[in-house]
């Protein structure tokens, strides 16, 4: 997957995705990844292959299926779900730097998916 435009666009659109994440994860509650039939992670791979629509679907799906599954075997559920409202509280000021230096583990996934 090295072949994609550059890391800090792919992030750009990670971050877009999370964005759009936290509008649609919270409808029906979650409590675990596995909840509603893997609602979140359906929601957070959707969200993610909008805001990756320059690349090839199958690249842009490929890509955000290895940077949830990375978050999911870093972090809990838990976790995930500070980083959820974390972006809901920085909605208007949230960029790529706040995320790097308070979930590494979201950046790392997503450069390890790069």
């Amino acid at each position: 997957m090295g072949k994609f435009s550059s890391k800090k666009s792919l992030f750009a659109g990670f971050l877009v995705s999370a964005l759009l994440f936290t509008g649609c994860a919270n409808d029906g509650k979650p409590e675990t990844w596995e909840d509603q039939d893997g609602l979140v992670i359906r929601n957070f791979v959707e969200a993610c292959q909008e805001s990756n629509a320059d690349l090839p679907t199958f690249k842009a799906k490929s890509y955000c299926d290895c940077v949830i599954n990375g978050v999911k075997d870093s972090v809990t559920y838990e976790k995930f779900k500070e980083l959820d409202d974390f972006i809901r509280k920085h909605r208007d000021d949230l960029n790529s730097q706040m995320i790097s230096e308070n979930y590494g583990w979201l950046t790392d996934s997503s450069e390890a998916c790069s």
